[in-house]
């Protein structure tokens, strides 16, 4: 599932292709992928309709038109845009054709992406119930909210009502880059450790951004390039898998401290 890094990209993408451009025709290819909103209702309220700019939050992208409504994008596992002419897509889902003849496609190969539209992106927020934004918190809110805590770290970091936006790639990424076994618990780290996982989360987000996302073309000291069966973790000695709350997990038990 495309994770904060991916959403952060898709949303400068779009921002580069597809702001202030009159929207010239609506084609709904898959509409079981529409969640309280009919057809008739987004084709009616995107007709005519630019949008005037994009925001990110978690792994959702809010894109702002010109009458106040946001579409709302949640890419599930597979999704992507593609800003095109001619070239085409391959299962585009929502496809949207500006005045100047490009075209702008949600192509979802597995249909687990979802769409929204609202005039009240922020009621919307909390129906979700979401956390703070990964990458906008600020240390103080993270270390409150964290301390109240007292599951496995792992799993917390994952939980979008905790924080949005880290799945988990990115969570087995930062708890190694913080030294932190994925078994150790919330409640027994200190000030100093969650200043670390703070500081580490916010360093592996921005570098992801930075590499467009690609986990295996990340700096050789990062475990995503080494996170397959057999794989070294970059330090030196053999990377270790468990399953934790069901998601597989990566960690060098020499290099990463369990806290229980």
């Amino acid at each position: 599932m495309p994770e904060l890094p991916s959403v952060e990209i898709f949303k400068r993408y779009f921002d580069s292709t597809s702001l202030n451009q009159e929207i010239e025709s609506v084609e709904i290819k898959s509409p079981e992928i529409l969640v309280d909103v009919s057809e008739a209702d987004l084709e009616d309220k995107l007709l005519g309709q630019v949008f005037v700019e994009s925001n990110r939050y978690g792994k959702y992208l809010f894109t702002h038109l010109f009458n106040d409504y946001f579409l709302i994008l949640h890419f599930g596992m597979t999704g992507y845009l593609k800003y095109f002419k001619n070239e085409g897509s391959s299962h585009i889902r929502l496809l949207l054709t500006f005045k100047n003849d490009y075209k702008l496609a949600f192509d979802d190969m597995r249909k687990f992406g979802k769409v929204w539209l609202t005039k009240q992106p922020d009621i919307f927020l909390q129906d979700k119930n979401l956390g703070p934004d990964a990458l906008e918190i600020d240390y103080q809110t993270f270390k409150n909210l964290i301390t109240r805590r007292k599951g496995l770290i792992k799993p917390l970091l994952m939980n979008q009502n905790f924080i949005a936006g880290i799945g988990n790639l990115y969570a087995d990424e930062i708890l190694y880059q913080s030294n932190i076994h994925p078994l150790s618990k919330a409640d027994k780290l200190d000030k100093e450790k969650l200043k670390e996982i703070y500081h580490k989360m916010r360093m592996v987000l921005n570098e992801a951004i930075e590499y467009q996302d690609k986990p295996y073309s990340l700096p050789p000291s990062f475990l995503l390039p080494h996170r397959h069966p057999k794989g070294e973790c970059p330090q030196g000695g053999a990377l270790e898998i468990m399953k934790i709350a069901g998601r597989t997990t990566y960690f060098c038990p020499e290099h990463q401290q369990l806290y229980k």
